[in-house]
């Protein structure tokens, strides 16, 4: 596969959606597989063909997951409920309608402080620390405007968050998520300035695989990625997401490009086994 620099200087100018490392490592998967592609709605809707067979991926949402599990699992409150169901060691988040008046009372002085986020995938974006009952008042107002639903957990003390990939069982990529030490910002995303580090330490990619494994069956997935962090040294499930987005990791080095490239040719592969 060829390095970033490489394949953007081989290409025309893009920009926008079309700039995304996903659109080149798609079209190298594609063609890989001997299928060709083409692109629709400004490079945010892909059809892939290969022979008599034909594929849609939309977004970073590929055809292997069932529509209803991916739904669940890009439901935050929902899916907390089908993997605590299941047994599985996660962060329990709860869902609240800003302007649903069938909302099951929370004692909120006995719960705060609490995390407060949209209850559908946000990047990071829009999640607040909430400590007081006036804090929590303002922000639902705020959010309300934005968002119909809000999931809402337990503020807990993370030491390290993890996001792992898995396509039918297999880890095929693990990475985590580090922060400045001297950073002000207390989210793990990448988005916000953290950096990833790619996990090679067999005992915390076999954890990694385990728990992510017991998440995806739970949830009956096939390929997403899952959000892993550490609290008191127990590992945790944050979230699972549908859409494996693996962009900004993608963007940090050339040898991370080719460890994306390597997951999305694999789900390619999987779109026509």
């Amino acid at each position: 596969m060829n390095s970033p620099s490489s394949v953007i200087d081989a290409d025309p100018p893009r920009s926008g959606l079309a700039d995304r490392h996903f659109v080149r490592h798609l079209e190298n998967a594609v063609a890989e597989a001997g299928g060709t592609i083409a692109w629709h709605a400004d490079h945010w809707l892909a059809e892939i063909r290969r022979d008599a067979d034909r594929a849609l991926v939309l977004g970073y949402a590929f055809p292997v997951n069932n529509v209803v599990a991916a739904k669940i699992a890009d439901d935050k409150a929902a899916s907390s409920t089908i993997m605590r169901a299941a047994g599985v060691s996660c962060l329990h988040q709860s869902l609240w309608r800003p302007t649903w008046r069938g909302n099951r009372p929370v004692d909120w002085p006995g719960e705060l402080p609490v995390v407060l986020k949209p209850n559908a995938e946000s990047g990071g974006r829009d999640v607040h620390r909430v400590r007081t009952e006036g804090e929590l008042e303002d922000l639902v107002s705020a959010l309300s405007e934005r968002y119909r639903a809000l999931a809402w957990s337990r503020l807990v003390e993370v030491e390290d968050e993890f996001r792992a990939v898995l396509l039918d069982g297999e880890l095929l990529l693990a990475y985590r998520k580090v922060r400045a030490p001297d950073s002000q910002e207390w989210r793990h995303n990448l988005h916000f300035g953290a950096v990833p580090e790619v996990c090679v330490a067999p005992l915390t990619t076999e954890r990694l695989a385990t728990l992510g494994r017991s998440a995806m069956d739970a949830l009956s997935l096939r390929f997403a990625t899952v959000d892993i962090v550490t609290v008191e040294g127990d590992f945790l499930v944050l979230e699972v997401n549908s859409g494996v987005s693996l962009e900004r990791f993608s963007h940090h080095s050339e040898e991370n490009f080719q460890l994306a490239g390597g997951v999305y040719a694999e789900a390619i592969r999987a779109c026509f086994a």
